[in-house]
């Protein structure tokens, strides 16, 4: 498994012909302050997150036969005090440096397992959630670590959480290689790939992923039903991934028609988008809401 010094910046080194991957750290200069060897706006991050501007939303995702609430998703919120209300796309995606991008995710582990917790307390029937991370996160030993000592803190079964990656390169090289997964699975927590489908996708590494789910990028669902090819496109799609015996989220479901296109051949598909909910506050607000509806 991989230990890094959080100190050293990451670059990755993947060949897929020997199967093997590595990361390399390069040498810090220990000379400069903290301060300077990170990005204004990360620096700014870790302000942020010591301050309590951070939270949690969730968003459920939804069998397209029943409607039944089958998962959710945390998505993290930046209330700055600036700029007010900020989605992660504005802050995640830049965080190179691997501290900041660990104490993120460790921020949304806790904050998960937390209310999860809560929601056992109150004898609460529970649903997979799925916590998004970079790969070079989730594939480090010292973050199954985490994962197993932050679920276990609150009562929390780790097969509640699903760790999911987003797409790319990088990442279907990494969770390709089953001993870089095995620290996640010994933990027993779930693995997803997300935003599968939007360019970055390798689909000669597909069948080769340590995967449980595989979310499907909204894009691919913009023009469905509507136009006839990007319904072969789908189709083929979502006929691959049944084929590959994982669970199926397609996300940008906002029309009634494309939910009636999805379930009428993929009614054990999950369907994520504004048709069901938006994300929301608090895990047993979502939840309770569920079975309300």
């Amino acid at each position: 498994m991989l230990t890094l010094d959080y100190e050293k910046p990451i670059s990755l080194a993947i060949t897929f012909g020997t199967r093997t991957a590595c990361v390399v750290q390069t040498d810090w200069d220990d000379s400069l302050d903290d301060a300077m060897a990170l990005s204004e706006l990360e620096n700014r991050v870790r302000e942020g997150l010591r301050a309590g501007e951070f939270h949690l939303v969730f968003q459920g995702a939804y069998r397209a036969a029943s409607g039944a609430l089958a998962r959710l998703e945390a998505q993290v919120r930046w209330t700055h005090p600036d700029y007010g209300l900020l989605l992660p796309g504005s802050f995640t995606m830049p965080l190179e440096h691997p501290q900041v991008a660990l104490e993120m995710a460790l921020f949304v582990l806790d904050g998960v397992c937390r209310e999860l917790g809560g929601c056992l307390c109150s004898k609460m029937a529970l649903l997979p959630v799925a916590i998004t991370l970079p790969a070079e996160v989730a594939v480090l030993e010292s973050f199954a670590d985490d994962l197993t000592r932050v679920a276990r803190s609150y009562g929390v079964p780790a097969n509640l959480l699903e760790i999911e990656v987003p797409d790319s390169v990088d990442a279907a090289g990494l969770l390709s290689l089953r001993t870089l997964t095995a620290g996640l699975r010994s933990a027993g927590a779930g693995i997803s790939l997300g935003r599968w489908g939007n360019g970055a996708s390798s689909l000669a590494l597909l069948g080769t992923l340590d995967v449980d789910t595989v979310t499907i990028a909204a894009e691919l669902m913009a023009v469905v039903p509507r136009d006839p090819r990007a319904c072969v496109v789908m189709s083929a799609l979502l006929d691959l991934l049944h084929a590959l015996d994982v669970h199926v989220v397609v996300n940008g479901v906002e029309t009634k028609a494309q939910l009636q296109w999805l379930s009428a051949s993929w009614p054990e598909a999950l369907a994520q988008g504004f048709l069901f909910s938006h994300p929301k506050a608090g895990l047993a607000n979502v939840l309770a809401l569920s079975r309300e509806s």
